[in-house]
């Protein structure tokens, strides 16, 4: 249940209302001058706040709040002990604040507040800009879901340990990899798959490996090789994920990014093995937004930017260009984009969508060279 007004402006300047059970107060400006507002007859709940607690575990509302420098995390007061939680409540803070600052590398993201193109989704230069995570039994559907904020249905009024952790927490970075997905890896079919790409990209970097893809790798090519030329569509989001894994290690090996920066590598990427391959992933972003940053060497046109191309086509060019390579021939096999219909009277899949002639034709104008590694025979992960 919620409730709405307006308060200010040609609305009255006071409100009162009545939330038996307590809840969340959020305040949208009006595009006025800054306001301050204040809230009387409420009680107070715990807060974490600028490395301290502001209000005790002991406050008497039963829900309390973490606010780090770049997130708001919600949950039953309890909780907030932070039981077995290695560096209690202020690692745990650190912690949300290390997962917003890998968002802000994976999307290549690197500008402050008064930036554009580039601007991160949260930091210290945009304090009232934060990801939140909500954990109410009171979810509006399914376990958990996107959007302001995340919400989590996981609720242990009497746990005095946190549900959530937030450098190991595949929920934590579905749902707000939903949040973050971008072009040009949101393709048809790939709601629940692009924004497993930043999920994957935490579990290389905190974990040590793709652990959610080490046992579909393995078969990987001889589900294409069985598929060839419709497997996205034949596959599910754990096939198509797969798709990105095996691109992720080809660049691993294959893929230099310093071959696009004359100086110093931007701070957002890493050469760290077993974690560099997404540096092509972090190209293509920078290079969607971007038609030319002023930093990055480009080789002739950008190739990223929108070409009147489909998003699949647009895809398959993007990354050719950003690798240098023509990998016409891996994304033709998993065909990213299409999708499979079943008629009435006919057991057969057909398959529609996906790669088109004109995408493959574009590549193939750059004359670029084939992969010295075939991407499509990778059945394992680097750690």
């Amino acid at each position: 249940m919620t409730k709405s007004f307006v308060i200010g402006g040609d609305q009255p300047k006071t409100q009162s209302f009545t939330v038996p059970y307590g809840g969340l107060i959020y305040a949208q400006g009006g595009n006025s001058e800054q306001v301050t507002l204040s809230f009387s007859g409420t009680v107070n709940a715990p807060l974490y706040k600028n490395g301290q607690w502001q209000n005790g575990l002991n406050s008497p509302a039963p829900i309390g709040e973490v606010v780090s420098n770049t997130f708001v995390f919600t949950a039953p007061k309890a909780n907030l002990n932070a039981s077995g939680y290695n560096g209690g409540i202020a690692q745990f803070a650190d912690d949300l604040d290390t997962f917003s600052q890998d968002i802000n590398d994976f999307y290549a993201r690197d500008e402050n507040v008064d930036g554009k193109r580039n601007r991160k989704a949260t930091g210290e230069s945009n304090p009232n800009n934060r990801h939140h995570f909500v954990n109410d039994i009171a979810i509006s559907i399914g376990a958990a879901h996107s959007g302001y904020p995340v919400m989590n249905s996981s609720f242990n009024a009497r746990s005095q340990s946190l549900n959530t952790a937030p450098l190991n927490s595949w929920l934590l970075w579905h749902e707000v990899g939903h949040n973050a997905a971008e072009a040009p890896f949101n393709v048809d079919g790939a709601t629940e798959v692009v924004n497993n790409l930043l999920a994957l990209y935490m579990q290389d970097r905190h974990l040590g490996k793709m652990a959610r893809v080490e046992q579909d790798i393995r078969i990987a090519p001889d589900f294409v090789k069985m598929e060839h030329g419709h497997a996205w569509g034949a596959g599910g989001a754990g096939e198509r994920l797969v798709m990105f894994a095996q691109l992720k290690e080809w660049a691993e090996s294959e893929f230099d990014i310093a071959d696009w920066y004359p100086n110093e590598l931007p701070s957002y990427y890493k050469v760290e093995s077993g974690v560099k391959g997404w540096n092509l992933f972090k190209l293509m972003h920078r290079f969607t937004r971007n038609a030319d940053d002023g930093v990055i060497n480009l080789k002739g046109e950008n190739l990223c930017q929108a070409t009147g191309l489909g998003k699949s086509d647009q895809l398959m060019l993007c990354a050719s260009y950003a690798a240098q390579t023509d990998l016409t021939e891996f994304f033709e096999a998993w065909n990213p984009g299409s999708k499979a219909f079943v008629y009435p009277g006919d057991p057969k899949p057909h398959y529609e969508g996906g790669i088109t002639e004109a995408g493959k034709s574009r590549v193939r104008a750059q004359q670029y060279p084939k992969p010295v590694r075939n991407p499509l025979l990778i059945n394992e992960i680097s750690q």
